[in-house]
């Protein structure tokens, strides 16, 4: 069943109109009609609401509740902010997809001394587009929340209030470091976790020294060397074994 996120909470019938992404997507795209059933998250998070079509038209859908269940626990019980670097073409968007799929809090993207993509003449446009590509994920993935998508500076980002810092790094995965990552995340469970990855042309030293003096912990991914768009889903993965699955 299609799930879909609301701005506000709703009562025993509530409606939507033409302007709502729901009412485009449920109505149009999958063209709903009477009877058509969905499920819908409220701002608090805690209930899925089961609703079926009451009314259609064009330029509005009303709807009944005619179920609810608990929300359960769907969220990664880590609380990850992965911080990117903006990436070419559009390895960008599909990096925003698959990490809301894969339970990402927030993802804060970062200019890095080696970022190749400039996205500075175009940055409102972009935080819009990838934040639509994350809640479209997060309701195909039936999270119960949409990530932030931010952009941030690098003095900016590296303030980022955190229970612990890892910052994903060549030179420990070529020294055969392994357990930073599952250390941090054994002992740091139901906390607040920031993961960084770098650019294409990867992190400088100054950059790592400076990730250092702000407590993130440079950590390996393995004996394989990732691309950008890889190694983040990759710890997010390994992180969701850790936790929900072991």
């Amino acid at each position: 069943m299609q799930r879909y996120f609301l701005n506000n909470e709703i009562s025993e019938t509530f409606t939507l109109t033409s302007d709502a992404d729901a009412f485009q997507h449920f109505g149009r795209v999958l063209r709903a009609k009477i009877g058509s059933q969905a499920e819908f998250v409220t701002p608090s998070q805690k209930v899925i609401y089961i609703a079926e079509v009451e009314t259609l038209d064009r330029h509005e859908m009303v709807l009944r509740v005619i179920d609810e269940k608990d929300a359960g626990d769907i969220e990664l019980p880590i609380s990850i902010d992965l911080i990117v670097s903006p990436l070419k073409n559009d390895r960008s968007d599909w990096l925003v997809q698959k990490a809301t799929e894969l339970g990402a809090n927030r993802i804060i993207f970062t200019k890095m001394t080696r970022t190749v993509a400039n996205w500075d003449r175009q940055l409102p446009k972009k935080q819009q587009r990838l934040q639509k590509i994350a809640q479209a994920a997060a309701e195909q993935s039936h999270r119960l929340k949409i990530p932030e998508i931010v952009f941030m500076s690098w003095q900016d980002m590296l303030k980022v209030p955190k229970d612990a810092g890892i910052v994903a790094w060549e030179e420990s995965a070529r020294h055969n470091e392994h357990a930073a990552l599952v250390s941090v995340v054994n002992h740091h469970q139901h906390s607040k976790l920031a993961m960084l990855f770098g650019p294409e042309g990867g992190l400088t030293e100054n950059e790592i020294q400076d990730l250092s003096h702000h407590d993130f912990l440079s950590a390996g991914l393995g004996p394989r060397i990732l691309r950008a768009e890889t190694a983040p889903l990759y710890a997010l993965s390994a992180v969701s074994l850790l936790c929900e699955l072991v």
